[in-house]
């Protein structure tokens, strides 16, 4: 008890969620420096920093190692929440909530007839799969640092496989399709949003960091007035809105920056930073 009561007293938030791709990270892929200094006094604070992102477990690693995160994941959007000690590098699922099993090989279906010149990519646990490489998952190993496994994806889903995240790339026009797509299927029961233009990341309906926010605050015995979320991202105005304090990136899409007052600099010029200083770190 004595701890929680420590964290109260000196942290206004004493969790806070950050985006990773366009809010932690800058445009090589690093965290500035002033961020790893803020991330790191915040932690000596006593505050829980959690990584909320729709990457996958592996990619989120390396930086949980270079900030010395010994705290949950959120990974791929929420739906895989993992346990994850950077000194052993072990892992545990926290919590996990995969897309209903007919899904995901309907979706591959409906992108086929339709002839969507979509790159779909299916997520299962540590595991991301492709049917080839193409431009856009070269794009995305390049920004994660990981590979996908090329296999045959209408075998591989045919047999039920275990999936919490799809990500389909392509040019503007065509996710705005497969968004309309998706919305005439109610019956699937997901949810999808852009992390960017051109990425459009599903998930089970039931997902989001929003949910994600909810688990965590719960498990560490806060309440969420005592929460702040940083992004930049559509897929993270859940957790934006819901947060004791939402923050925006100065880069956030403009649907973001609509909807949430607050905002620090971009990720280029170490927008977290400024965001733990002077909110999460305030008296």
């Amino acid at each position: 008890m004595k701890e929680k009561e420590r964290v109260i007293i000196m942290l206004k938030y004493p969790l806070v969620l950050s985006d990773i791709d366009g809010t932690l990270v800058n445009a090589d892929g690093n965290i500035p420096d002033r961020v790893v200094q803020a991330v790191q006094a915040y932690s000596a604070a006593g505050g829980r920093f959690v990584l909320a992102s729709a990457r996958p477990p592996l990619a989120m690693v390396n930086l949980a190692q270079q900030l010395d995160l010994a705290v949950p994941l959120v990974t791929l959007n929420g739906s895989l929440i993992v346990n994850y000690d950077p000194h052993a590098g072990s892992w545990d699922v926290f919590s996990e909530t995969p897309l209903y099993a007919r899904v995901p090989i309907q979706l591959y279906h409906e992108i086929v007839s339709h002839q969507l010149p979509v790159s779909m990519n299916v997520y299962s646990g540590l595991a991301w799969i492709a049917n080839q490489h193409d431009q856009w998952n070269d794009q995305e190993a390049a920004i994660t640092g990981t590979m996908p496994l090329i296999k045959p994806l209408a075998q591989r889903l045919a047999t039920g496989l275990t999936v919490h995240k799809i990500l389909c790339m392509a040019d503007p026009p065509v996710i705005d399709e497969l968004a309309a797509l998706l919305a005439a299927h109610p019956d699937w029961h997901l949810t999808a949003s852009r992390s960017k233009p051109t990425y459009l990341e599903i998930s089970d309906q039931a997902v989001s960091k929003q949910t994600a926010l909810h688990t965590l605050a719960d498990h560490f015995g806060l309440p969420l007035s005592a929460t702040m979320a940083i992004g930049d991202g559509e897929n993270d105005l859940p957790m934006l809105t819901e947060a004791g304090l939402g923050v925006a990136m100065g880069n956030a899409l403009p649907t973001v920056r609509a909807r949430i007052p607050q905002s620090v600099a971009s990720n280029e010029d170490g927008g977290v930073a400024e965001a733990l200083h002077d909110y999460a770190m305030a008296d």
